[in-house]
């Protein structure tokens, strides 16, 4: 069987042109790129403890990215991961606080909080189904509606009476995830992300008919249409899913991380899914690496920044590069075969 090598020649493409474009910045700005490299890397592999730190970064990413490539692969281009996110994790939160200590609480929340994303996301994927709105403008303007609703929500109607801040209470201690390694912030949610969701995904993906069918109606929606699939229905449960992984995923940053609801529950893990989604190709073994690849840069960074003086933004410089090479490389390696320089 020939294998097809020209997702991986686009990643390690991408990767090595965005490395270029941000050693020449750290030249720009005083800094010695290989230096700036190495305490990356340092900062998010130096140690044991900073190990477990990039994987508790890249468990809400993964979740998110699985959830977009879904979406992607049928060519429905979900920007709106971000508010999904929200309002998963809100309402998970709601159903906690709502249920108390119960031995069942936690698995509620989840419930809540898939159904939460899910839920948002089915807005613009009914518009795009059965309207044939565009849903690059309904996701993106959704994020705006979902964070500013979970505001006021945090600001009103469950602002924490103890801490008077626009914050939730904290959940009870039967929803947030026990704590796998002590002394440091490995969780349950983090062990459940790789070893059930992830295996989960990959087989919906790659093993199923509705796997295939996002493959068809992403390559040739007519071609899907009369052979009999139904792209609307597609089209819909590949958004709704891909909310519903985004809601699980803020709802795992509460119950793992922060337990309770904050109006920055995220750094804005929405918008970097598409960055891992893009870069790992939609397939989810490409994804878990591109995962961790950005969850070590996003860690690293920091350290990076502080010993070298740099600005913590470059960060979102990266990943903006990113975006722009994967892009690119597509457009290079079309220009490579078609000079026989490489085959893939």
């Amino acid at each position: 069987m020939e294998l097809n090598l020209k997702p991986l020649y686009r990643a390690v493409l991408a990767i090595a042109l965005t490395f270029l474009a941000t050693s020449i910045l750290f030249i720009f700005t005083g800094a010695n790129p290989f230096l700036a490299f190495y305490y990356i890397f340092h900062g998010a592999f130096g140690n044991e403890l900073l190990i477990i730190e990039t994987l508790v970064r890249t468990s809400p990413i993964l979740l998110i990215s699985l959830g977009l490539a879904i979406s992607f692969k049928c060519k429905v281009w979900n920007i709106g991961a971000e508010g999904q996110l929200y309002i998963g994790a809100m309402l998970g939160t709601i159903a906690a606080l709502f249920m108390g200590e119960f031995f069942l609480t936690l698995p509620i929340a989840i419930i809540f909080s898939i159904l939460g994303g899910a839920a948002w996301a089915s807005i613009p994927a009914f518009m795009k189904a059965k309207l044939g709105i565009n849903e690059v403008i309904t996701t993106f303007l959704m994020n705006y509606v979902a964070i500013n609703l979970v505001q006021w929500l945090l600001a009103f109607p469950f602002k924490s009476p103890e801490t008077l801040f626009p914050e939730s209470s904290r959940i009870p201690y039967s929803a947030i995830f026990p704590i796998i390694i002590n002394h440091t912030r490995f969780h349950l949610g983090i062990l459940i992300t790789f070893i059930i969701i992830l295996p989960l995904i990959y087989f919906l993906m790659m093993k199923t008919t509705f796997g295939f069918k996002l493959k068809v109606v992403g390559e040739n929606p007519e071609a899907a249409k009369y052979s009999g699939i139904s792209v609307s229905t597609t089209i819909f449960m590949a958004l709704v899913i891909s909310g519903a992984l985004a809601g699980m995923a803020g709802f795992f940053e509460v119950a793992g991380i922060q337990y309770r609801m904050r109006p920055t529950i995220s750094p804005g893990y929405g918008y970097t899914g598409i960055v891992i989604a893009l870069l790992g190709q939609n397939h989810p073994i490409g994804i878990t690496l591109a995962s961790i690849f950005i969850a070590a840069i996003i860690n690293g960074a920091s350290t990076m920044s502080r010993i070298l003086n740099q600005p913590q933004g470059i960060v979102d410089f990266i990943q903006g590069m990113l975006i722009i090479m994967v892009l690119a490389s597509e457009i290079i390696l079309r220009y490579l075969e078609k000079r026989e320089v490489i085959k893939t």
